[in-house]
């Protein structure tokens, strides 16, 4: 039986799902951390929980820090369904 995805999860696809279907970023793009955290908030998830599920994306490998501060999709990233 396939376990349920955890918080951090739901929370890290949904950062993917924005980042690519309403920002229309593809593998390799970035957004600053500031225009994320609007994005999210606009779509009422708390502060607490952005950051915990950037840091489980990054984990995940489907995000990471780009040179300029952004945080870039990966290839990984953008292929999360």
């Amino acid at each position: 039986m396939p376990q349920a995805p955890t918080h951090e999860e739901t929370v890290a696809k949904r950062i993917l799902y924005i980042m690519v279907n309403e920002q229309g970023l593809r593998a390799g793009d970035g957004m600053s951390p500031d225009n994320l955290s609007q994005d999210l908030a606009r779509h009422a998830i708390a502060q607490t929980d952005q950051l915990q599920a950037v840091q489980y994306a990054k984990e995940k490998g489907w995000l990471r820090d780009g040179p300029y501060g952004e945080l870039q999709l990966t290839e990984t990233g953008f292929a999360v369904d």
